[in-house]
């Protein structure tokens, strides 16, 4: 245990003078705030109830909430120099259990925890974009997204008006700057952009098919490209330095003969649907934590291309019988 502990030590003085990147921050910080929400709704969740058994267990969501994650990320966070957040104010003061009627959620309140629930909506959108096949229901869904992404903005500029978040720490000392979140989300998607390149480019040295190599090169010269260049000048107007573009593969050797084991045309569609769900639920995640409006609406046109995108590749894997539907439901008879 000793030796654990020494180890665990070790570590600790080797980190300590080591800077927090953006990323960490982020993740830091929204693990903190989310973890204020829980608790307020958990606590109005105890206030409306008088169920002993509920009682005990929401009480241990609320204390292992405090303990596990609260003090522990506040602590880090202090130590790192941020100032964190005021914590919410107890409700089981406010009232009786079992009196919810007297404990309500204030106007600050209400709003974080709209936007809260608008990305668990947004991310369920996403996700039923890239499970739908049949092209009029997945129209369904993408109308959706766009409404559902009209409400959040309406929301998150009342909350933005009002001061009623507490965003991440800005990334640099300029006017207007992207916060910390922004910053680390931007990077992911750029990351992310990266593989698309160094993928869609290996894919076409796979195959041979005129059609999936015009469809590859839509993807890698319509998509990725223009959103990596609008990235990349994103992140240098506010000073930062972006890493280097992948190496290109283009033109390494002729067409189907990328190496000794060989994608299938079928399986390069497969792969490349999954990805592009991927990337839906990666656009909705950054518009969701973007607090700028210009930043939301650069994610916002991303989604949308990569929706575009996505329906000339369903439409491809249609053709081909390239899809792995889960079996076939009907409420119909005969």
């Amino acid at each position: 245990m000793f030796k654990k502990l020494k180890k665990t030590l070790s570590l600790v003085r080797q980190e300590t003078g080591k800077p927090l990147h953006a990323g960490e921050v982020y993740h830091l910080w929204e693990t903190l705030t989310s973890s204020y929400n829980l608790i307020s709704l958990v606590e109005i969740y105890m206030m409306n109830t008088e169920d002993k058994e509920l009682h005990i267990l929401l009480q241990g969501i609320s204390k292992g909430t405090v303990l596990t994650r609260i003090n522990r990320l506040e602590k880090i966070l202090k130590e790192e120099g941020f100032t964190v957040p005021p914590r919410p104010s107890s409700k089981t003061l406010q009232g009786k259990p079992g009196a919810g009627q007297e404990v309500k959620l204030d106007d600050d309140e209400v709003i974080r925890n709209l936007a809260a629930w608008g990305h668990v909506l947004l991310m369920h959108d996403g996700r039923a974009i890239g499970a739908a096949t049949r092209e009029s229901v997945r129209k369904v869904f993408t109308d959706i997204v766009f409404d559902d992404m009209k409400a959040y903005s309406m929301v998150v500029n009342l909350g933005k008006k009002r001061q009623v978040f507490n965003p991440p720490p800005p990334a640099t000392a300029r006017s207007n700057s992207l916060n910390m979140s922004e910053v680390a989300t931007i990077w992911d998607e750029l990351g992310a952009r990266h593989l698309s390149i160094m993928n869609l480019e290996t894919y076409l040295a796979n195959t041979n098919d005129p059609e999936l190599i015009r469809v590859l090169k839509i993807g890698l010269k319509d998509v990725v490209l223009p959103q990596l260049e609008r990235l990349e000048n994103i992140l240098k107007d506010e000073g930062f330095t972006v890493p280097a573009r992948p190496v290109r593969r283009m033109g390494q050797g002729p067409p189907g003969k990328v190496s000794k084991i060989i994608l299938s045309d079928a399986e390069v569609v497969q792969i490349l649907l999954a990805a592009m769900q991927v990337y839906i639920n990666l656009h909705i995640t950054s518009f969701s934590v973007a607090y700028r409006e210009d930043i939301r609406n650069m994610f916002k046109s991303f989604l949308s291309t990569e929706i575009e995108y996505l329906q000339k590749m369903m439409a491809l894997a249609s053709q081909r019988n390239a899809f792995n539907n889960p079996p076939v439901v009907s409420s119909k008879r005969g």
